[in-house]
């Protein structure tokens, strides 16, 4: 199963590890493609081993995937179903639609 497969369906979200986040049972990696060193893309989000990674043993939330396309960002957004919170953001964006750049914008909730 791909990781577009995945929208508007709902999980368990255990954090996230460097450019990895864990959903549910699965550990999935946003992997860039660096282009030519002044821009980067998102290149895929595949599976890992369950194993891999450090995450919390306890769910932060249960999120939503959402996909976003769009004037100039291009990827997925992982979005609390109880208040909206946005916890991952992954995919391109694109600064005056000249330099894409990878994202991987992780925010966790101020308590």
């Amino acid at each position: 199963m791909g990781f577009d497969e995945l929208e508007g369906k709902e999980f368990k979200f255990y954090g996230v590890d460097n450019n990895s986040f864990k959903l549910d049972r699965k550990v999935w990696l946003a992997v860039e493609d660096e282009d030519d060193g002044y821009r980067s893309y998102l290149d895929s989000i595949e599976v890992l081993d369950s194993k891999d990674g450090i995450f919390f043993r306890k769910s932060l939330a249960k999120v939503r995937i959402y996909r976003d396309q769009g004037p100039y960002f291009e990827g997925f957004m992982l979005i609390d179903v109880e208040d909206g919170h946005c916890w991952l953001r992954v995919g391109t964006d694109n600064a005056d639609d000249y330099y894409p750049y990878f994202v991987f914008q992780y925010q966790p909730k101020k308590r």
